[in-house]
C-alpha cells in the first residue's frame, strides 16, 4: 500500500469513528483506528486535513512525547458540511451508494476502493461548488 492509499484509509477510519460517535464528549487515539504503526505518521496530518477541508471539527489536539501519533484528540465531530457530504449518493462501480457507506467500505476493504482519495477530493470540490451556486 502506498502513502496515498494509507492516507485514504486513515481518513476513512477517522470519518467512520466520527459517524459512529456522533456529537458527544469523546477522545480519539491512533490506537482506536486499529491500524499498525506504519500508519502512525498519517494520524494527525489526516485529522488536520479533514478539519481544514471542513468535514470535521476538532475541539483540541493533545499531542504527547514518545511517538509521532502519541496523544489524543478531543471531540472530533462531523460538521454540517461533513454530514451533508457523507449523505450524498454517488455511483461506485456502476451502482449507487451513499458516501457514508463508501467510507465504511474503504475502512474495511481499502484495496477495493483504490481511488477513494481522488473520489473524496472530487466530491468535496463538486459539493462545495454546488453549495456556492
Amino acid at each position: 500500500m502506498d502513502n496515498s492509499q494509507k492516507s485514504q484509509l486513515v481518513m476513512a477510519r477517522i470519518l467512520e469513528k466520527s459517524m459512529e460517535m456522533g456529537i458527544q464528549e469523546w477522545m480519539l487515539k491512533f490506537s482506536d483506528l486499529e491500524l499498525d504503526d506504519s500508519y502512525a505518521s498519517f494520524f494527525y496530518t489526516c485529522l488536520e486535513w479533514l478539519e481544514s477541508e471542513g468535514l470535521i471539527r476538532v475541539h483540541a489536539y493533545h499531542r504527547t512525547m514518545g511517538g509521532i501519533a502519541n496523544g489524543w484528540v478531543q471531540n472530533v465531530h462531523l460538521t454540517s458540511f461533513g454530514q451533508a457530504a457523507l449523505n450524498q449518493e454517488v455511483s461506485i462501480n456502476g451502482s449507487p451508494e451513499l458516501v457514508s457507506q463508501t467510507v465504511k467500505n474503504v475502512s474495511k476493504e481499502p484495496a477495493n476502493y483504490s481511488q477513494f482519495g481522488d473520489f473524496l477530493g472530487g466530491l468535496l470540490g463538486g459539493f462545495t461548488k454546488s453549495l456556492g451556486s
